[in-house]
């Protein structure tokens, strides 16, 4: 019993996850029917997302899912059938339901109950629109009507069979026996059905492809049941029942039959073959040309036993067959040849297919994948350790060992990858909750606002995925709140009535850049300040760049709006975006245009576990600096320093002047190397700004495991996080935007 259960458990948890990426693709099917993209693909792949919910929810007994999507789901085969209008008023209701579909999942999952009624009000619009049609199905769901001849299934062993089995005789044929009518109805369809143990994994019901089927025409159904083993080969979960179906439609056509099976492709064999049309009197001419069978029995018959197999008997007619006059005259053996050279080939096919399409993929607990990261991260630390260990004088005497650590070096870089590729995914799966984000903004703030989205099959590490949907909301919210202008504002400064928010994705170099991009008017940059000053954010006398003024909008607490509404105006939002993104070891940088439009952009690791470092010593001390953000190195000796009128000191590089900062005295250690015999380790933080930092010594490059300081101690200013060396050390990494802005106006003041 506690097995069952933990399989049930198992088989729940497997629908839920795919109620989830089924949530998923609604979201960005809606999203394209929205912008206009209304074609028949789009509608078949909501209907086919509705109906796989419907059936795993009614596998499990979810009765409120089921009701609800049944009624969903009818409107949605009116839609797709032209019964149905989809105008923005179904479009919207439709995106309603997707919303009451997952509240209705989430409670299943959950185990917890919804209101009564809950989405009646829905159900009543729905059965609105479909009542129309005598078929409209806003009623209750009737039981299956699909006619079964039952068939007595002995089950025992293949001696038993043996045993069983009469032979046949030339004794028991004679002139009475029948050939089988031609297959003469050019609206005749055969299908096998043969379902895979995945099929039934995924909560499909073979008695609903069924039923359908049965809407195209008269059905004949016969259970195939010849795969069934002795009693103690049976396996729990095994697959040993097909079917045929006998279709007879004049309008059925090859493609119909298959759409009613495309819920299940690639989860069943199916095999779809017809009669050969051939015209009523070219069969009667076959009839009366067909011998009889006393007639073929006349033949000569090169046979020595009267009691013969069916296989023997098959093996003896051979010449008798050659020798009589043909089952079919000339056209029809030549159709009936093409349709078995095209059943050939078509079974050829789907072998080539099965073997090729037989496990396209598998789901793995994170966890797991976790626990080969871990390890894959500690196989570095070793590698990287061993390569410490191989002195010149080493390497001189052991070639071969060192060309093994060369390829062992190879082998972990390229097993990293693998595993990092495996719990990457595409940063579409917070993209797509955004249209909805959107309309719902512009819907409560009166303004034409359009949503684009580019780079959406960038992809990252799914831990930070996770982490990503709240800074997007937020950030998403300050410009449709902030940025874009109500359309008379717009309009007076000459521009179109509906703002635009543009979200992107894209790799640069070891970083993933994220950003949210409006064509409104800019951050006030007058009152932010005057804010800033009011709140005691900034100094009174303390004067800042428009970079410095843009990054304010980031401190805690701070809003410029001067009402309070639930879009913004409560002094929370983009603190949390900065915390958020600082967490994930990301950064954030904003650039602003008055009159044009702001972007605030997210820089992101690419994955949390394994990263390429520098690593430099700084009074003794190894430290590692991302190697994604460095620029360049210089000998302090060949380097041009200055000094600013406030004592502060800056390098001149090519015109430039970047501000420096002496890794020694900012983490107040002494160091006795001496200035010329010290690095500058020139490296680019957000937005392009650059940044000195001034280390005694550089080591060399490698990989390094990350470790959370935050998660192991706390969080500290400068600095990214800890990882192990080869020699067991502990090294601090270096966090070059926190040290470039650790002296930020609304940072101090903090």
């Amino acid at each position: 019993m506690t097995k069952s259960m933990s399989d049930l458990d198992d088989f729940k948890a497997t629908y839920f996850d795919e109620c989830s990426e089924l949530l998923l693709e609604l979201e960005e099917q809606f999203a394209a029917i929205e912008e206009g993209e209304r074609s028949s693909d789009r509608l078949n792949a909501v209907f086919r997302a509705i109906h796989s919910i419907k059936g795993g929810g009614g596998a499990f007994g979810f009765q409120g899912l089921v009701g609800f999507a049944h009624a969903y789901e009818t409107l949605l085969d009116h839609v797709r059938d032209g019964r149905v209008e989809l105008s923005e008023h179904v479009t919207a209701l439709c995106i309603r339901a997707n919303d009451i579909v997952a509240d209705f999942v989430a409670a299943a999952r959950e185990g917890r109950a919804l209101a009564p009624g809950f989405g009646a009000e829905e159900k009543l619009q729905f059965d609105a629109l479909t009542s129309n049609d005598p078929d409209a199905a806003g009623e209750p769901m009737d039981e299956f009507d699909i006619d079964f001849v039952p068939v007595m299934v002995t089950i025992a062993g293949a001696e038993d069979d043996a045993a069983a089995a009469e032979p046949l005789t030339f004794a028991g044929l004679d002139d009475s026996f029948e050939a089988p009518p031609l297959l003469a109805d050019a609206g005749q369809w055969t299908i096998r059905f043969t379902p895979h143990s995945e099929l039934y994994a995924r909560a499909n019901d073979p008695l609903l492809l069924l039923r359908e089927l049965g809407t195209l025409g008269e059905i004949q159904v016969r259970a195939v049941l010849d795969e069934i083993p002795a009693l103690a080969d049976f396996e729990p979960f095994g697959v040993y029942c097909s079917w045929e179906i006998t279709l007879s439609s004049a309008t059925a056509s090859e493609a119909a039959i298959a759409e009613v099976f495309e819920f299940v492709e690639g989860n069943c064999d199916l095999e779809i073959s017809r009669g050969a049309a051939v015209a009523e009197e070219e069969l009667d001419e076959a009839i009366e040309a067909m011998p009889s069978f006393a007639e073929l029995l006349e033949a000569p018959v090169a046979v020595e036993a009267e009691v013969l197999s069916f296989t023997e008997l098959a093996e003896a007619m051979k010449p008798a067959l050659k020798a009589a006059p043909p089952l079919m005259p000339p056209p029809l053996l030549k159709q009936a040849a093409q349709v078995e050279e095209f059943e050939g080939d078509n079974d050829r096919r789907s072998g080539v297919e099965d073997r090729r399409n037989g496990v396209q993929s598998i789901r793995v607990d994170l966890d797991k994948i976790d626990r080969v990261v871990n390890m894959v991260g500690e196989l570095v630390i070793t590698q990287s350790m061993l390569t410490q260990q191989m002195d010149e004088t080493l390497r001189a005497r052991y070639q071969e060992l060192v060309r093994g650590l060369e390829v062992l070096a190879q082998t972990t870089r390229g097993l990293q990858d693998s595993v990092m590729a495996i719990r990457a995914q595409p940063v579409k799966t917070v993209f797509s909750r955004m249209p909805r984000l959107v309309r719902e903004l512009a819907s409560k703030t009166g303004k034409k606002i359009r949503l684009e989205t580019i780079g959406e099959n960038t992809e990252i590490d799914k831990t930070i995925i996770e982490q990503l949907s709240d800074p997007l909301t937020h950030m998403i919210r300050n410009s449709a709140d902030h940025g874009i202008e109500t359309p008379e504002r717009r309009a007076a400064a000459g521009k179109a009535e509906g703002g635009v928010i543009r979200l992107s994705a894209e790799q640069a170099g070891g970083n993933i850049l994220i950003a949210v991009e409006d064509d409104g008017g800019g951050i006030n940059r007058e009152r932010v300040l005057q804010v800033a000053r009011d709140r005691g954010v900034v100094g009174p006398e303390q004067m800042l760049s428009d970079e410095q003024i843009d990054q304010l909008i980031f401190a805690p607490g701070f809003s410029t709006a001067s009402e309070v509404s639930d879009i913004s105006g409560r002094g929370v939002g983009m603190d949390v975006v900065l915390s958020n993104i600082k967490k994930i070891g990301g950064s954030v940088h904003v650039k602003s245009w008055t009159g044009k439009g702001t972007r605030m952009t997210l820089r992101l690791p690419l994955t949390l576990a394994v990263l390429d470092v520098m690593l430099v010593k700084v009074a003794g001390s190894p430290y590692v600096i991302p190697l994604s953000s460095i620029v360049e190195t210089i000998q302090c000796a060949r380097a041009n320093f200055s000094r600013m009128p406030t004592g502060g000191q800056v390098l001149q590089v090519r015109g430039e002047y970047v501000q420096v900062v002496d890794l020694a005295s900012r983490f107040e250690m002494t160091t006795e190397v001496a200035r010329d015999n010290r690095f500058v380790v020139l490296c680019e933080a957000e937005g392009g700004v650059k940044v000195a930092l001034i280390v005694d010594d550089i080591i060399g490059q490698q990989q390094v495991v990350i470790k959370s300081l935050e998660e192991n101690f706390q969080s500290i200013e400068g600095i990214a996080g800890g990882t192990i060396l080869g020699d067991g050390n502990v090294a601090l990494i270096v966090d070059v935007q926190g040290l470039k802005s650790a002296n930020s106006p609304h940072k101090s003041a903090a």
